[in-house]
Formats: structure tokens, sequence, C-alpha cells
């Protein structure tokens, strides 16, 4: 009688339909720390991440609300853009030498604890050049993070430094709301879902906009029996 309940129950086993790992999805809010953490972004789920621009006044409070809501923190780390573009505070920039800058990156890091990893804000010009990659990136080689890449240009040299050093690191693959309309939301969202199938992982980076927020609240029912949406480590790799 045992044998015959195996037999089946192989047999089951074997007639059933493969289960196909749904490809995954890291979605990252930027920008965060000029304001407390909106209340709309604790309506989504925790496995949404968000970044911290530092030395804003929010920066740690945002980043300790993030974690009570089980929700993993990048740094935001403030670079410098070419000329006659916007330019942060406190950003990192080519006038500094190595001592300067990565003292800059760790006072950053203090002010937004316990992040699992760093992404560039603007910094089209700083990513461009290899040397300040090479000292930011032995600076968070020895915190033991990770890197995200914003490719906020397409001459970035930063994964590619990230990689050198050892760093978990991944890149942003799709804007998700350059154009802040609900149709060109969707149809970003439709981007990060073709391309989290071809690679099984795609990294999204979205902004705190209202109509964002509203927007993705709105999708992810939808948008969830498609993809699974992971936390940014997951997205890391070395």
């Amino acid at each position: 009688m045992q044998r015959i309940v195996t037999v089946t129950a192989l047999l089951i086993l074997l007639l059933a339909p493969p289960v196909v790992a749904k490809p995954k999805l890291a979605l990252i809010i930027d920008d965060l720390g000029y304001d407390l953490m909106p209340r709309d972004i604790a309506k989504l789920p925790p496995e949404i991440s968000v970044s911290v621009i530092p030395f804003t006044e929010f920066d740690t409070a945002v980043a300790l609300t993030a974690l009570n809501q089980r929700r993993e923190v990048l740094l935001h780390l403030p670079m410098q853009s070419p000329p006659g573009s916007p330019e942060e505070p406190n950003a990192l920039t080519l006038e500094m030498n190595k001592e300067q800058m990565q003292t800059s990156v760790r006072e950053a890091l203090y002010r937004v604890p316990h992040a699992v990893a760093v992404n560039n804000h603007m910094g089209s010009l700083l990513t461009q050049h290899h040397e300040p990659m090479h000292w930011i990136m032995e600076t968070l080689h020895a915190k033991e993070l990770g890197f995200i890449d914003s490719r906020t240009t397409p001459s970035t040299v930063a994964q590619k430094i990230a990689k050198q050093h050892g760093l978990a690191n991944n890149r942003r693959h799709v804007f998700l709301d350059h154009l802040q309309t609900e149709a060109f939301i969707y149809q970003q969202l439709e981007l990060a879902i073709q391309q989290a199938s071809r690679r099984g992982i795609a990294v999204v980076i979205a902004h705190p906009f209202p109509i964002t927020l509203d927007t993705l609240q709105k999708a992810l029912p939808s948008l969830q029996e498609r993809v699974d949406l992971v936390p940014i480590s997951q997205a890391l790799s070395q």
C-alpha cells in the first residue's frame, strides 16, 4: 500500500506543471530627506527601497522611519554635474582631494544610518572620472557597502570601478518618472518588466512625486502578478 502511495505521489510530481519563477524588480524611491517620509510611501510594500540625500533636514529621520517600515535604505550620494546643471549642496566635486572626498563620504554615511548601498545623486560629471570613483569605492569597500550606478550619463565609469574594488553592485535600468504623467509611468513600468524578464532582475529608480506614488499604488496589483518586488540588496551581485 505504501509503495502504491509513493508511486502515485511521484506521478503527481512528474505530471505537475513546472513552477516558473517570476522576474524580479528592485524599485528605489530616490531624493528623500528634504521632508519627513511621505505617508504614501508607507502604503507601498516594504520591498520597495528608499534612497536618502545626506545633509538634508530630515535625512536621519527618514532613514530611521524606513527601518521601522522594514524597508532597505540607500545613501543617495550627491556628485558634481556638468557646468550649468543644478548642483546639490555638499556634493562631491573634482576640486576635492582624496582625503576630503573620503571624509565627506564617511560623514554622509553617518547621516544616513544602516544604509545597505549607495547610489549617486546627479554626478554626470564626476562619475566619468576614474580617480574620484576609485576613492569613493575604496571607502565603500571598507564599509562593506554595495553600489548602484544611477547612470545619469552613458559615459559613467562608476559601476566598472565598483566591480574592480569587489563591491556588490548593479546599475539603474529604468527611470520611472522623468515625465510626470500617469501614462508615461505605466509605459516605463512596462519597460521595467521587459528588462526584468530579459535579465532576471531589473533596477528601477523613481521619485517621491505625488503622481508617481499614486500611480504605483494603482499599478501594484497587476505589477505583482508579473514580477516579484525585491529589496535592493537582492539586486546586488559581486
